[in-house]
């Protein structure tokens, strides 16, 4: 019988031995791979899970020490504060994902070594199967309970698998706890110690895992962002070159375009100019001058539709882009504008436009229907003056 004793406890130990290397190899792993990851971001979460792995690896340095060396209590004293460290750490990674500018050094660190030293305090006075439960009840509950709080921060789908992960781990840890609570100094070693530190190696396992993921979706989320803003950068960049900026009516860049599109489907030309607009410079200013152009643009706009190209194309002369409108409904639109512009109040300047249209269709050249539509702007100019 004590043969059978002698043979569980040394199986018990070499697997607890082999679930410390592998544990160590894994937790070393992670650490180089944040600190690589750190040294080429400077982000600040990914600098508080380099301390958080750090401190997980002087922990299992601790029990490693205990195993290998001299067998100690003692080293319990460096494990237990260290687990702690790295738990809070840990979920304080999780909370930074919202916010990756957070002000780890004022938060983060400060607060987790002083927890931990206080918890170091508390250790002292326990027996050493009592310090591994505790450890695990607390530590375990800073994860369960710290990654849902960190949960609720984040959005919907950011980062959901890596709290999983998190409260899935603090979960074996709190069993951990229960069960030596259970069992108690029995279970400091053999086989069942070893099963806690297997399990553990599992847990830690996706936590990495997903910790790296959780950046991978964060790199890929500021990506699309950063894509998203050059997009409305460029269209606003766009925007500003093809539209005028005193009107903000497009200007000759956007005009062949519009022209060609329009005449492809059918249309009409109409050529606007504003008569004696020399005039109202001389006798008003030119800040006038500049408040009467607007306001023919402000009235093109009202007048005309959304699909209808609006374009200022010198100093007085404008040009509309017509697809697909009658000519009685065109020429009612121009009687409304010019209605519009008519004086309807003390201080308000008059102003007279004469208009040419032409139609527009697929044989007829760009500057063919310019210059058709400019004959028949001057020819409706002459008109206007002989009957005044």
């Amino acid at each position: 019988m004590e043969m059978d004793h002698s043979a569980s406890t040394a199986v018990g130990v070499a697997l607890t031995n082999w679930a410390l290397v592998v544990h160590f190899g894994l937790v070393v792993t992670l650490l180089a791979v944040n600190i690589v990851l750190w040294a080429g971001s400077r982000r600040e979460t990914i600098l508080t899970w380099v301390l958080a792995w750090s401190a997980n690896l002087l922990a299992l340095a601790a029990l490693a020490a205990s195993s290998f060396l001299v067998p100690d209590p003692v080293w319990m004293l460096l494990y237990c504060p260290a687990k702690m460290v790295f738990a809070l750490l840990l979920v304080r990674g999780i909370m930074m994902l919202k916010r990756d500018s957070l002000a780890m050094f004022h938060l983060s660190r400060n607060w987790a070594i002083i927890g931990s030293l206080l918890f170091c305090f508390v250790l002292t006075i326990m027996p050493t199967i009592d310090r591994l439960t505790v450890t695990f009840l607390v530590a375990g509950s800073v994860l369960a309970f710290g990654a849902l709080f960190s949960g609720l921060r984040l959005a919907k789908n950011d980062a959901w698998f890596l709290v999983g992960a998190t409260v899935l781990s603090g979960v074996i840890s709190l069993h951990h706890g229960l069960r030596l609570m259970q069992t108690g100094e029995d279970a400091a070693g053999g086989a069942f110690i070893s099963s806690l530190w297997f399990i553990d190696v599992f847990g830690e396992f996706l936590i990495g895992l997903f910790c790296l993921l959780a950046l991978g979706q964060r790199a890929l989320h500021e990506m699309t962002r950063v894509n998203e803003t050059l997009e409305s950068t460029q269209r606003t960049l766009r925007s500003l070159v093809d539209a005028d900026p005193l009107t903000g009516l497009y200007n000759r860049r956007r005009l062949r375009k519009f022209l060609e599109k329009t005449k492809a489907s059918g249309g009409s030309l109409v050529f606007l100019d504003v008569d004696d607009f020399k005039g109202i410079n001389d006798r008003w200013g030119h800040l006038t001058g500049d408040q009467c152009l607007r306001r023919i643009s402000d009235a093109l706009r009202e007048v005309f539709r959304t699909e209808d190209g609006l374009f200022r194309v010198g100093g007085d002369e404008f040009l509309v882009v017509v697809p697909t409108m009658k000519p009685g409904a065109l020429g009612e639109r121009i009687r409304r504008l010019r209605t519009q512009l008519a004086p309807s109040g003390t201080n308000v300047i008059p102003i007279s436009i004469a208009a040419g249209i032409v139609e527009l269709h697929p044989d007829l050249a760009m500057d063919e229907a310019l210059a058709l539509a400019d004959t028949a702007m001057y020819s409706d100019k002459s008109n206007s003056r002989r009957a005044r």
